[in-house]
């Protein structure tokens, strides 16, 4: 689910009467790790003004650091995190070398499990469309599309 090769993505947001733009004056430069990643939430990276160099998974930690990114973005993708050793030491050492790192599904779980933190399956996991999920900070409840089925067991986070 992986690309083969690392390459650039500037397409941004589809916008109604001009279809998709092209980022024009970068102000971050994020490198994607792809687990399996959307092209959708490239687009909205690069519409929020960064430069995104998509890697493949088993990218090693040194050849992301030795391109100076501003972050590390970690995909989703599909499955268990656990046996995907290679990119849970490469998010290791990434975090370790003090670089902003964020993940989305799978991505947050092998940041997680770089961490020092444990993963679980879920009993039943959260697939479809339509989730409400309440933001706790203002009340806000936002419809969601859910397609995961393992997550981060809480108590094993470091503080």
């Amino acid at each position: 689910v992986t690309t083969a090769s690392r390459y650039e993505w500037t397409q941004t947001e589809w916008q109604l009467g001009s279809g998709y733009g092209v980022l024009a004056q970068p102000r971050f430069h994020v490198v994607a790790y792809d687990f399996g990643v959307k092209k959708n939430i490239l687009r909205m990276l690069a519409e929020r003004g960064c430069k995104v160099t998509v890697v493949p998974a088993q990218t090693p930690a040194v050849d992301v650091l030795a391109m100076k990114p501003d972050g590390v973005f970690l995909s989703n993708g599909p499955g268990d995190p656990a046996p995907c050793d290679y990119a849970i030491e490469a998010t290791r050492q990434i975090i370790d070398a003090g670089v902003p790192t964020f993940g989305i599904c799978l991505g947050h779980q092998i940041m997680a499990l770089a961490s020092g933190a444990k993963t679980f399956k879920m009993d039943n996991s959260h697939h479809g469309a339509n989730h409400p999920v309440k933001d706790l900070d203002n009340g806000r409840v936002s419809i969601t599309s859910q397609n995961h089925g393992f997550a981060v067991e809480m108590a094993s986070l470091p503080a």
